[in-house]
């Protein structure tokens, strides 16, 4: 499904010309020969707790990005792509929730180690840190988005801060993922 979402996305903009056809080719092939590694995410656990968070803020990305565009066609098609894209994170949000009620203090460093150190997919796509920027600008995704329609809902969701089976284990993470959360608000701010 990821592959047909890249697929009409690409086409959508070769056909408009929206892009350079020949730039984007090469950004696409200089992200796919650099590759990715799952050791990266130290886990079963944290990388399901990774794409939890990853797909909402894409589907948050995707749904802004259609509206931006102000081009109806563009915009039911990202539409339909946050729509698959909400399926994805409610899966693996579900999966999520069983984890800390069956392995709490586990799933609980696997959330804070992976809020505390997100980045979206293509973090290593060539001038993602410029492309970011512009989506900021443009209301397509900041670190306000990030927080307000990712991040809270999902800590909300799985009650990260009113559960009380952790261990001093599971304890010291969530603390860790609420000073993080306090530092990362007031950067929104300043944002």
């Amino acid at each position: 499904e990821e592959n047909r979402h890249g697929i009409v996305m690409r086409d959508y903009l070769v056909v408009t010309r929206g892009v350079d056809p020949v730039a984007l080719e090469n950004d696409r092939m200089a992200n796919m020969t650099k590759g990715a590694h799952s050791d990266d995410l130290n886990g079963l656990m944290r990388g399901v707790a990774y794409v939890a968070v990853q797909e909402l803020g894409t589907r948050v990305s995707h749904k802004n990005t259609g509206k931006a565009c102000n081009d109806p066609v563009a915009d039911r098609m990202l539409q339909r792509i946050a729509a698959d894209e909400n399926l994805h994170m409610i899966f693996y949000r579900n999966i999520c929730a069983a984890a800390l009620d069956l392995a709490p203090d586990q799933a609980m460093e696997a959330i804070a180690g992976v809020v505390s150190n997100f980045d979206m997919p293509g973090i290593g796509m060539p001038n993602f840190r410029r492309m970011s920027l512009t989506m900021a600008k443009h209301g397509i995704y900041d670190i306000r988005q990030h927080l307000d329609d990712v991040v809270w809902p999902i800590m909300r969701k799985w009650k990260i801060f009113e559960r009380n089976d952790f261990t001093a284990r599971g304890e010291q993470a969530r603390e860790e993922l609420a000073a993080y959360l306090e530092k990362t608000e007031v950067d929104a701010k300043r944002f």
